[in-house]
């Protein structure tokens, strides 16, 4: 797929484009978050794929933040799983490519397609751009915090622990489910935003950066 798609549109996979003594956990989030696109490949494997759902979650929140700017593209290499319980979270309802269905031609010519479309420019850093209590920026600061530094936060948020995935899923799930129960407040989201970047800042006062 990479090979098919590297003469269409620029195309980063981490065994090809890294170079030796690169660091992937830097790069890969990096390099993520200045491309156009996420293409997750979604196989039986992938519930135990641990930076693959983290990655997930991360284009999620690109996509949130600038639905121009980025597009999360689910591929099923096995087909669509019948169960919707296998599908991963956040991809639901996301059109999504079929290999089992289209083959490895169809999604290449879909992909093709797609990468015609796509923004030319890749969204901003948002620590470059965002307000202080811009959803995006308290995303990727708490993305950073230490665990310890993570409960702290939830505690003094206030958050419900059942709207958090447990202590076992990646962090960049927990902090997505954090930065998205935190815009419920029924009469003022952006308050509820505040809070918690007040709450991050409470914990970690360097870690929420401003434009």
């Amino acid at each position: 797929m990479y090979d098919r798609l590297a003469p269409v549109a620029p195309t980063f996979l981490d065994a090809v484009d890294l170079d030796p003594g690169d660091q992937w956990d830097v790069q890969l989030p990096l390099r993520q978050r200045e491309s156009a696109a996420t293409l997750a490949l979604v196989s039986a494997s992938t519930a135990a794929a641990y930076y693959l759902r983290e990655e997930i979650a991360n284009a999620i929140a690109y996509q949130r933040h600038d639905p121009a700017g980025h597009r999360l593209v689910p591929i099923f290499l096995d087909g669509v799983p019948a169960d919707p319980a296998a599908v991963p979270y956040g991809i639901r309802g996301l059109h999504a490519l079929d290999m089992a269905k289209i083959g490895l031609d169809g999604v290449v010519a879909e992909l093709a397609e797609l990468a015609g479309g796509l923004a030319a420019t890749p969204p901003p850093a948002p620590y470059e751009t965002a307000a202080p209590a811009d959803r995006f920026a308290i995303y990727e600061a708490l993305c950073r915090l230490l665990t310890p530094q993570f409960d702290e936060v939830v505690f003094r948020a206030r958050m419900p622990r059942q709207h958090l995935a447990p202590a076992s899923e990646p962090l960049a799930r927990r902090a997505l489910d954090l930065v998205q129960w935190s815009e419920q407040d029924e009469q003022d989201e952006q308050a509820g935003l505040d809070r918690l970047a007040a709450a991050v800042r409470r914990v970690a006062p360097h870690t929420l950066r401003t434009g």
